[in-house]
């Protein structure tokens, strides 16, 4: 999944389209058109520099495969493991002291690839 993420934000895509879209390549979900022009609302921390937008993806992706309830679990754990290591969810954050979010969203995909294969 990390890999078809940043060949799309090679692409030009957005983080959380990078995310959803790779995920859901690998699990076999097929996403509307309409998903990639939705996505575009939804980038750099929602235009006012809140949650990191690639986190929102992997949520989105998550609830596509699973319950509501597993779903919200999986978003929590995802939450804590992402805040682990960057001590914030906030995009503007994660983002001042960087030249791109490749390694964020490298980090993303591999994080929620890993929680999906758990629940698998």
């Amino acid at each position: 999944m990390k890999e078809k993420a940043l060949y799309y934000h090679e692409k030009g895509y957005n983080c959380s389209f990078v995310i959803l879209k790779a995920g859901a390549e690998k699990y076999g979900v097929t996403l509307p058109e309409e998903v990639e022009q939705g996505c575009c609302a939804v980038s750099s921390g929602f235009g006012v520099g809140s949650i990191c937008c690639a986190l929102v993806g992997a949520v989105l992706l998550f609830g596509l495969l699973f319950s509501e309830e597993k779903a919200k679990l999986l978003r929590m754990q995802l939450f804590v493991l992402f805040h682990d290591k960057y001590e914030t969810l906030n995009c503007c954050a994660i983002s001042a002291h960087r030249q791109d979010c490749t390694e964020v969203i490298a980090d993303v995909a591999e994080i929620t690839e890993n929680l999906i294969e758990q629940e698998k």
